[in-house]
Formats: C-alpha cells, sequence, structure tokens
C-alpha cells in the first residue's frame, strides 16, 4: 500500500511539473483565426433577422435585413455618442477642479 502512494505521489508530483510547460507556450484570448472570422453582428442578431424573414421573397428579405443592420448601427452610434460625451463632461469637470484649485492658490 505505502509503494502505491509513493508511485502515486511521483507521478502527480511529474505531472505538475510538466504541465506548466505545455501551458506557457498557449495564449490565452481567441486564436488569430477566431478574430478573422468574426463577425459585428451577433449571434442572437442573426437569429432574430432569420426569424423576420423565414418565409418572405428574397427582395423582401434583403429588405429587412438592410432595415434592421442600419437600425442597429443608429442605435450603435449613439451609445458611441453618449459614451464620447460622457468622457468629455468628466474631462470637463476634472478641468474645472484644477481651474478652481489654481484660482484659489492665487487668491
Amino acid at each position: 500500500m505505502k509503494r502505491l502512494i509513493a508511485i502515486f505521489l511521483a507521478v502527480m508530483l511529474t505531472v505538475s511539473l510538466v504541465n506548466p510547460a505545455f501551458a506557457a507556450n498557449s495564449t490565452k484570448g481567441p486564436s488569430s483565426r477566431a478574430y478573422e472570422k468574426a463577425s459585428d453582428e451577433s449571434a442572437i442578431n442573426r437569429v432574430g433577422d432569420w426569424f423576420a424573414t423565414v418565409g418572405k421573397a428574397d427582395t423582401e428579405k434583403q429588405k429587412i435585413l438592410k432595415e434592421r443592420k442600419v437600425k442597429r448601427l443608429q442605435e450603435k452610434a449613439k451609445k458611441e455618442k453618449a459614451k464620447r460625451q460622457k468622457e468629455l463632461d468628466k474631462k470637463r469637470k476634472e478641468m474645472q477642479k484644477k481651474s478652481a484649485s489654481k484660482m484659489k492658490s492665487y487668491k
């Protein structure tokens, strides 16, 4: 029994020492192939588009898909604009605080 435990511990020690060597060669995150095949449209959008266009004529499908894509782009632009506006407001407040503190130091 003692031999089995000793062998088990030796194997586990060997595996634990070898395993990080394999992990060091791998990179974290998505692969370059994943970035090549990535799309701006999420799977949820594609499923919704499919439900919206199922059973429709090709011309009507293309019209619906274009309308939905434009709507998504408009929403994305609004969010981006709001995000930038928020950043600008934050910077403006910081600048006001700095200028106010400088004005106090001059008084």
